[in-house]
């Protein structure tokens, strides 16, 4: 597996906004890089006060990659992680 530093950033850098449009209340997160599938393993706050819940989640490295430039990919991600981090605290 050949990862660049670029690449990674460019990972962090669409996880983060994809996130952030979520409207996720407090959250910590990490990619770890496996081939061309991915892991993304977040932590979120939970409505349960002082409580975290942490989730892993399956990603294409290619799709989160292309997620920045591609609205199609972009909002199939966001739909896939807004039904797995359903019991992270949102904003209101």
């Amino acid at each position: 597996m050949t990862l660049s530093i670029a690449e990674l950033d460019q990972a962090r850098e669409a996880t983060t906004g994809l996130l952030d449009e979520l409207g996720l209340d407090a959250y910590l997160f990490e990619i770890e890089p496996h081939d061309d599938q991915w892991e993304l393993k977040v932590e979120c706050a939970v409505e349960e006060e002082g409580a975290w819940e942490s989730i892993t989640l399956p990603v294409a490295k290619e799709m989160l990659l292309a997620s920045q430039d591609d609205a199609s990919i972009h909002q199939r991600i966001l739909t896939e992680w807004r039904v797995r981090l359903i019991a992270c605290k949102m904003l209101a």
